[in-house]
């Protein structure tokens, strides 16, 4: 029995040597593709997506539609963006069809050559959020990805008050960038301070909401680079606007079109909650010389 087993043993290596030997080699840029498909298509990224859109964007009616199916569906695509030779950036859609929302998401790979940075992103981060209406059938060339409606369901919730913060070195540079955003570093003014609401940060998404309380300011933070990166703070890497509440909120962003210095009501109250309810709270002061 013991020759028998050895025998088996020798085989099924050989087996395997042949499958391994036999086994296609894929080209690099081909394997980099396949495993970018196997990322934006994986269920955690997309539960992740999910999520960041429930926080960000979903209302009562989204969760509303389709409360009669059992799946949740998802359509996925490769985008073909026009862009520099030297930009090797990713691009994909993931839509949910039945909700009638599209998150953009883009993987960057760029060098900004005035600045000697390489821009290069963890993964797929959302770049953009768009409501449309979809045709009763994918594009082609679309991976159609389904998901068991309360599994989806039960993961919003028991993550709906998931937070995860800026570690000790981030906080510290985003403290910088605030005082130099605020000109609390100008003499003259030591003892001034500000309350400061910090939102949590997305997995899936390179922004962070920051709200000035007794300023009423909404900040946002935006990069292609991943905001725990500290190459990008300081440089043009990093896109800052600021918003005055009372004046930058309007109802709808049709009464202001072209413009993007404003947000609607729904937008403002989206941005507090993350803040002030789910966010971390803390005192900025200014700078000592």
């Amino acid at each position: 029995m013991k020759r028998g087993l050895v025998w088996m043993l020798v085989a099924a290596q050989s087996m395997l040597a042949w499958a391994q030997d036999a086994a296609p080699v894929l080209p690099a840029e081909a394997a980099a593709s396949a495993a970018a498909t196997l990322e934006i298509t994986g269920r955690d990224y997309l539960y992740e997506v999910t999520q960041h859109l429930y926080r960000w964007y979903l209302d009562e009616e989204d969760i509303e539609k389709g409360a009669g199916e059992d799946t949740v569906v998802f359509w996925v695509r490769r985008l073909d963006v026009d862009q520099d030779e030297d930009d090797h950036s990713e691009w994909a859609e993931i839509c949910l069809p039945r909700i009638g929302v599209a998150a953009t998401v883009k993987k960057t790979d760029y060098v900004i050559e005035e600045l000697g940075i390489e821009v290069q992103s963890g993964g797929f981060r959302i770049v953009n959020v768009a409501r449309r209406a979809f045709p009763t059938e994918p594009l082609p060339e679309t991976m159609v990805v389904e998901s068991a409606r309360k599994e989806v369901h039960d993961y919003l919730l028991r993550m709906r008050t998931q937070a995860t913060f800026p570690d000790a070195a981030m906080s510290k540079r985003l403290g910088k960038a605030l005082r130099e955003h605020l000109q609390l570093d100008l003499k003259g003014r030591p003892g001034e301070e500000h309350i400061v609401h910090v939102a949590p940060l997305s997995p899936v998404a390179n922004e962070l909401w920051v709200f000035v309380e007794d300023q009423k300011l909404l900040v946002h933070y935006a990069s292609d680079l991943d905001l725990t990166n500290d190459t990008l703070w300081g440089h043009a890497a990093l896109a800052v606007r600021t918003y005055d509440i009372p004046n930058a909120t309007v109802v709808s962003l049709d009464e202001v079109p072209g413009s993007n210095e404003f947000l609607t009501r729904d937008q403002v109250g989206r941005a507090l909650y993350n803040c002030i309810v789910l966010g971390r709270r803390s005192v900025l002061t200014a700078a000592p010389e």
